[in-house]
């Protein structure tokens, strides 16, 4: 039986440390050149999109005591049809009861 799995070079076995594949940079020695990473423009703005997320309270405490008080004053009067429609779909509650 004969292991060929030794002939093929760079996928199993262990690949050379300090080789570059691809385009050297122009004007640097192999001693100055350094390791870098470019993200893209979507990858920028995303980034930019979490930071201004996290800016934003996970609870709305305004809504939350806007909601108390008119649970308290008997003034809350949610859509039973949206909350069925919402129940049913997170599968809390069977369709055909």
């Amino acid at each position: 039986m004969i292991i060929m799995i030794d002939k093929i070079h760079g996928i199993y076995g262990p690949s050379p440390v300090g080789k570059v594949n691809g385009k050297k940079h122009s004007g640097r020695s192999a001693s100055e050149e350094t390791d870098g990473v470019e993200f893209s423009s979507f990858a920028k703005e995303l980034a930019k999109a979490r930071v201004e997320l996290k800016k934003i309270p996970d609870v709305r405490l305004d809504k939350v005591e806007d909601f108390k008080k008119q649970i308290q004053d008997g003034q809350y009067r949610p859509d039973m049809n949206k909350v069925a429609e919402c129940l049913i779909r997170a599968g809390l509650l069977d369709k055909e009861e």
